[in-house]
């Protein structure tokens, strides 16, 4: 049976604050690599939010906006005056807000889907943040059983397919959305090799590997069925809380992060909306740290 003085490590750095994007509580991590889209070159770059006054207001669907970054993902859309439908599971445990339409449902559901993104109009674009839940905030904790499998995979499948859909048909009312902003993690992809020793050991050998195993799986899916989406990966390591802070992005392999990267959960969602709106990160897997 292996043994972990990495653990030790763990707590120097803090690794509790280890915390995932949620579908309801936070989540774990790990990593095995998988085949990763192929990227465009990339070298790192510091961003900070973009300015509303140049941006035109969009429609965004977000899946995931009762978790932690799928929340301020949605808080920072409605602030720079975008309207957003957001596929929840009970529309009564979320505050009705102005521009903001909720849906009942689950992104499980290819209907469900459908419903999302026709109302009350076509998004011009999609922001998942999803992760399987957990026994506990711990990003340790097991799985929780009532969790479907492959939460993310099959979720961001039902996703694709609706979106291509709508793009081949021109009387669709899903109005052929194209972009897909998708909250993944540093570890998933190409951005393994990226990871310090201790991490990558944790990831394959702990509970957090289901969280990596999830976002492989969502990487492969995008190799093999996201060449007509506009798709952006977007990649944060550690996750703490704290004020959106100036994003340095880096290319799809991570290199060149330090050794222990962190960034905050307001500068991940900062960083979603940012790429809803541009084009910049199209077709891409970022990997973004403060």
């Amino acid at each position: 049976m292996m043994r972990y003085p990495v653990f030790s490590i763990i707590v120097l750095i803090h690794l509790s604050a280890f915390v995932i994007p949620t579908f309801a509580k936070s989540k774990p991590v790990s990593a095995v690599t998988s085949p990763s889209p192929h990227l465009h070159p990339q070298i790192s770059t510091t961003i900070t939010t973009t300015t509303t006054d140049t941006i035109t207001r969009m429609h965004v669907l977000i899946v995931g906006a009762t978790g932690r970054n799928g929340a301020l993902a949605l808080a920072e859309a409605l602030s720079r005056g975008h309207s957003v439908t957001a596929l929840v599971r009970n529309p009564s445990a979320t505050s009705p807000q102005p521009k903001l339409t909720l849906v009942a449902g689950t992104p499980l559901s290819r209907p469900d889907v459908v419903t999302a993104m026709q109302t009350p109009r076509a998004p011009d674009a999609v922001v998942v943040a999803l992760n399987p839940r957990r026994l506990s905030d711990s990003p340790f904790a097991a799985v929780d059983p009532d969790t479907p499998a492959n939460l993310i995979r099959d979720s961001v499948a039902n996703i694709m397919s609706t979106m291509k859909a709508s793009s081949s048909s021109s009387s669709s009312t899903t109005g052929g959305t194209r972009k897909l902003v998708i909250n993944s993690m540093q570890g998933s992809g190409a951005s393994h090799g990226s990871l310090n020793l201790p991490f990558r050991t944790l990831f394959r050998h702990t509970n957090m590997k289901h969280t990596v195993d999830e976002h492989n799986a969502v990487d492969a899916l995008i190799a093999q069925e996201g060449r007509d989406v506009d798709w952006v990966l977007v990649r944060p390591p550690i996750l703490k809380d704290g004020d959106s802070l100036p994003v340095k992005v880096f290319p799809e392999s991570g290199k060149g992060v330090s050794w222990v990267p962190s960034i905050t959960r307001k500068s991940v969602a900062v960083f979603m909306i940012d790429a809803a709106e541009k084009p910049d990160w199209n077709q891409t897997a970022p990997v973004v740290v403060n």
